[in-house]
């Protein structure tokens, strides 16, 4: 049997005592939104609606996560991608930085994001073999009007991506767009919804406040039947409780009080919950994302949704506070990696960033395939028997002659994980060993670079979204 490492920090008993602190948020304290449409259907569905409160009683949580699907696949417009949850290997899923406005090229200056610059991210995360799926990033191009930025940028995604997108709406007016854009895509409303090649973030404002926007998205996803990965933003320090547990406690009522709302619009919809924990240092204020404490506050969470409510969880699972590619990146981006994997969290966020989420960079983007990897690896684990053990040769006692020729050699030569990036010995060329893994990072980009970009639309279709693009350019304005 195959076994594996798992990091659990509750007990049992913590557990069920702190999804019973996260439900009686939603039963008492509630949540705060300003959407008539959603207000009213909650209010159908059995919430308490008073203005703009909203509180969930115990029964219509219960009844919201008694349809959380157990089991839906995540659609790619290259269908070799698709994403089944849970993992079917008891792995995890790998996406891309969201939310990050800038762009450090492997050569020139940092900048915001340009459409160019996603042009080049989409076509390297299709050749990244360890991640799964491509978030849009927080493009700001002068070249396209500003309020319509995430319209042209999913344009440019489902033109290149071979891999499921993941959608951040910049406005709530321009989710309609989105969603249009990507049916068209999908070849129509109905087979988006039975095949979603998107999804749709969604955030709120800690602790348990909604904008419009967000609530937008919400309302707008469940209708079309769009998997929603529901996000919540803390700050330990700043919006939520200092500690690592308050922090996560907050979290987790956020997502979770999304999850109910979309749930009692859309019984069935797919659903991933989102914690994206950060903390303010106390002595310089400044919002950190790696440190040692916060990694608690998302193990928690990962706990949480994973083993007490059985709903898909993922958060950052790589990343650092550092501005350049240093010691302290490679250190906080390996740790985190490494902790995440081994909790049950079906995603791993975040591949590709720096400066605490706020700029992408191609080279940190391999580096991170590299690492999840080795991850997966971990996460796997060994099994232990007779034959893996070599125990009959082993008991035999014929080893002068050492194990190189064993027939066991041959059956497992090829088990262990072979980072392509690592120095390993040099094969051809002695001037490998002067390299570091920058160097290598590089020559992959190189190469990576000068392959064909694909189209993954037809005439048809392209200038149907295209159509889509400008007329939302237009109205937006």
């Amino acid at each position: 049997m195959q076994g594996r490492i798992k990091y659990n920090v509750m007990s049992p008993e913590e557990l069920t005592l702190f999804k019973d602190r996260v439900e009686r948020l939603l039963a008492e304290r509630g949540a705060r939104m300003d959407h008539p449409k959603m207000k009213e259907e909650l209010a159908a569905a059995g919430c308490t609606v008073t203005g703009d409160s909203i509180r969930f009683p115990k029964a219509v949580i219960d009844r919201a996560l008694a349809a959380v699907p157990n089991t839906f696949t995540l659609y790619a417009p290259d269908e070799t991608y698709n994403m089944t949850f849970p993992h079917p290997e008891e792995s995890f899923y790998t996406r891309t930085c969201t939310g990050a406005p800038n762009y450090l090229p492997v050569d020139g200056e940092k900048h915001y994001i340009t459409l160019e610059d996603t042009a080049e991210w989409f076509h390297l995360v299709n050749e990244m073999d360890q991640i799964d799926y491509v978030a849009l990033p927080s493009t700001c191009d002068d070249s396209v009007p500003g309020k319509a930025i995430d319209v042209f940028t999913l344009e440019k995604a489902l033109q290149i991506s071979r891999k499921h997108i993941w959608i951040q709406p910049y406005e709530a007016d321009n989710t309609k767009y989105l969603i249009e854009m990507c049916a068209a895509a999908a070849g129509g409303a109905d087979r988006l919804r039975e095949k979603p090649i998107c999804s749709f973030i969604s955030c709120s404002v800690p602790v348990l406040k909604f904008k419009y926007m967000d609530a937008e998205i919400l309302y707008e996803c469940a209708k079309a039947g769009i998997p929603v990965q529901p996000c919540a933003l803390p700050t330990a320090g700043a919006n939520t409780p200092v500690t690592a547990q308050g922090t996560a406690l907050a979290a987790c009522a956020d997502v979770l009080a999304q999850i109910v709302m979309l749930e009692l619009l859309c019984p069935g919809l797919p659903v991933i919950a989102t914690p994206l924990l950060f903390s303010m240092d106390m002595q310089t204020t400044y919002t950190l994302q790696s440190n040692t404490e916060i990694t608690f506050g998302r193990l928690i969470c990962m706990q949480v949704f994973e083993q007490g409510y059985g709903i898909p969880c993922h958060s950052y699972g790589t990343g650092t506070d550092s501005m350049t590619l240093d010691g302290q990146n490679m250190i906080e981006r390996t740790s985190l990696i490494h902790m995440m994997a081994m909790s049950d969290a079906s995603v791993l966020g975040g591949a590709g960033q720096l400066e605490t989420a706020k700029t992408i960079n191609p080279l940190t983007l391999i580096i991170d395939n590299e690492i999840f990897g080795i991850a997966r690896r971990l996460r796997s684990g060994l099994g232990i028997d007779d034959e893996t053990l070599n125990f009959e040769e082993l008991l035999d006692g014929d080893d002068e002659d050492g194990y190189l020729m064993s027939d066991h050699t041959l059956d497992h030569l090829r088990d262990a994980h072979r980072p392509e990036l690592f120095y390993k010995g040099y094969l051809r060329d002695i001037r490998d060993e002067e390299k570091t893994i920058l160097d290598r990072a590089r020559e992959k980009y190189d190469t990576l670079r000068k392959l064909p970009v694909p189209c993954m639309l037809d005439e048809g279709t392209e200038n149907a979204i295209h159509a889509i693009v400008l007329r939302a350019a237009e109205e937006l304005q």
